[in-house]
């Protein structure tokens, strides 16, 4: 891994969400253009990355099983980031409710919306399609495990599967139905997922910068004591002790500085809607989301450069 090409990339996307700060102050975002944008990101932005990637990976037997060891990985890990972030708020002892959200914010990255788009700059296209392998082990995890933590009533409902059928996750799924099946798309499809996948990280970070006027306008009344738990968590704790437990089993290549990226990302932007959804406290997860998001442009080149 090239880490000028990670400090790069990391910069140009700090300009981007600078960008995104600067329309939103002369521009009154509205939460219908919020909608359509997240609709536009995840529905065809982020499905294109994983078209992309699997058009431009040769699905053989080896790719296939790494694939399936990266979404192993990837469950193991989101219930072993959660299991260990519920210690740490036991040892601190933070209380029940708030201590279930700070370890949701600490455990739980944003692997879909800003770790794919990362993962396909840093790494290419079979970077893009392995990050969103990597993603769909997140999905699962949220939509059982932490819908169940969340919920007053601690039932799980199997109509919460539901939503792990979503445009990412069936991307996965036709993209390798269709490498499976030997079928090569024509050249015009091909450059039109490109240019479509090219949308995904710059509208990613336009998004995460019109959020951010509203907050500093607020100064400090969105902040809370704890903050600095999640942050810390999320973007140092997680990340460095992946490293250490993927060196203990000689795990290295790309694949594996991929994965430690993938756990450096910040807080999940799915935390704030499932907040608002079960708790009453969805500004704490937005806040924690910016200061992750704002903070990782310094963690994750510092990571990436741990890698080398």
């Amino acid at each position: 891994m090239d880490i000028q090409t990670v400090v790069s990339t990391i910069i140009v996307m700090g300009l981007m969400i600078a960008t995104g700060s600067l329309f939103a102050l002369k521009v009154n975002v509205t939460s219908e253009v919020k909608s359509v944008l997240i609709l536009l990101i995840l529905n065809i932005a982020v499905p294109a990355v994983i078209l992309n990637g699997v058009f431009s990976v040769d699905l053989t037997g080896d790719a296939l099983a790494e694939a399936g060891l990266i979404f192993g990985i990837s469950i193991i890990y989101h219930i072993g980031a959660l299991v260990f972030v519920k210690i740490l708020t036991v040892l601190l002892k933070i209380r029940s409710m708030f201590g279930k959200k700070m370890m949701i914010l600490g455990a739980l990255g944003n692997t879909g919306f800003l770790g794919i788009p990362l993962a396909a700059t840093i790494f290419g296209p079979a970077g893009g399609f392995l990050a969103a392998i990597f993603d769909a082990g997140l999905s699962l995890t949220v939509y059982t495990v932490v819908i169940y933590l969340l919920q007053a009533e601690g039932k799980f409902h199997i109509r919460q599967l539901k939503a792990v059928i979503n445009m990412p996750v069936l991307s996965i799924v036709i993209g390798m139905i269709v490498a499976l099946s030997g079928f090569k798309p024509p050249g015009m499809m091909v450059q039109f997922v490109e240019m479509l996948a090219a949308l995904a990280a710059p509208m990613a970070m336009l998004y995460v910068g019109m959020l951010l006027p509203p907050l500093v306008k607020r100064g400090k009344k969105v902040l809370f004591p704890m903050l600095w738990f999640p942050v810390t968590v999320r973007l140092l704790v997680i990340p460095l002790i992946v490293m250490f437990i993927l060196s203990l089993f000689s795990f290295t290549g790309w694949t594996a500085q991929l994965i430690v990226l993938q756990t450096a990302m910040p807080a999940a932007m799915i935390t704030a809607v499932l907040f608002s959804k079960f708790t009453s406290e969805e500004e704490t997860a937005i806040v924690t989301i910016f200061a992750s998001t704002l903070l990782s442009l310094v963690t994750i080149p510092f990571i990436a450069w741990l890698l080398i």
